[in-house]
């Protein structure tokens, strides 16, 4: 017992040598970027601004834990092969909408997420915001969860039901068709674009840290995020929407029902350069000579 109580003490002692305790706020500016089920995706044209807000509280000079919230755009563009998919540039002029469906497979999409944060931080050094010498910077990484939101967007490439408008005259033998499609809609009657999204995330990253001033900071950090949304996209389950099987006595192209998670690989990630401000100081060296000093 004497001996357990010893190592603890001891292991208290030594991480008490190490107290920082301090807080920072700060801001951050992104670059967001998506992978999922867009094939051959553009980046250059698939790179958005995302900012930021955040606060951190560091245990000591190596661990610390961050609430951050991140506001901006995510956004696509790709192929999405073998699908009955229109773009958004094409106006539909009939009542029912129809649409015309877009043979080349290019697919497109753009939402305002916002997320929310909490991150806890391992810095491979010591690191002290305001040290201006050897503790003046650090490698780190930062492994957290998150919530994030995006409401339906409205625009930008949805899926079209597999089969065509009949033409005006029903008595045409054989009836004929229009080359134009109506949007196919779930069993809540919204179209594939037309879904909120509200889905935890697993945020990884890394990055370094470096000081500027006396209580200035600056961060470069690049993170992945795993999310638990496959609508991202606005191809909630996207296998479904390629290929149409043919069913019923009479042949009717459908797709197969959703099944939720099926094929769940919306990611996205961001590269942020950030500035953090000091607002708390030391609290003091919780070493025994400064334990004992204050019980007098």
């Amino acid at each position: 017992m004497r001996k357990l109580i010893v190592i603890v003490m001891l292991l208290f002692i030594s991480g008490c040598a190490y107290a920082q305790q301090t807080s920072d706020i700060g801001v951050q500016v992104a670059a967001a970027t998506y992978w999922g089920d867009i094939q051959k995706v553009d980046y250059s044209k698939s790179i958005s601004p995302m900012f930021g807000l955040f606060g951190r509280w560091n245990f000591n000079k190596r661990l610390a834990i961050r609430g951050q919230l991140l506001t901006g755009n995510l956004q696509a563009q790709g192929l999405f092969s073998n699908s009955y998919i229109d773009q958004p540039s094409y106006v539909p002029t009939t009542v029912p909408p129809t649409y015309q469906r877009d043979l080349t497979y290019a697919y497109s999409f753009s939402r305002s997420i916002q997320t929310v944060e909490g991150l806890f931080e391992f810095n491979f050094r010591n690191y002290k915001l305001g040290n201006m010498k050897k503790e003046a910077f650090t490698p780190f990484l930062a492994l957290g969860v998150g919530v994030l939101y995006s409401r339906a967007p409205l625009l930008n490439s949805f899926i079209l039901d597999p089969n065509p408008a009949i033409s005006a005259n029903p008595l045409a033998t054989p009836p004929v068709p229009f080359d134009l499609y109506s949007p196919f809609v779930d069993g809540d009657n919204k179209k594939t674009n037309g879904f909120d999204v509200l889905t935890l995330t697993i945020p990884v990253g890394a990055g370094l840290k470096f000081n500027l001033t006396k209580r200035l900071g600056g961060m470069v950090e690049m993170m992945v995020r795993k999310t638990f949304s496959d609508n991202i996209d606005n191809l909630n389950d996207p296998k479904r929407y390629q290929n149409p099987i043919s069913s019923g006595t009479v042949p009717v192209l459908s797709y197969s029902p959703a099944v939720s998670g099926l094929n769940n690989n919306d990611w996205f990630a961001t590269f942020a350069f950030s500035l953090s401000y000091q607002i708390g100081s030391d609290v003091g060296d919780c070493s025994v000579y400064h334990l004992l000093k204050n019980r007098k």
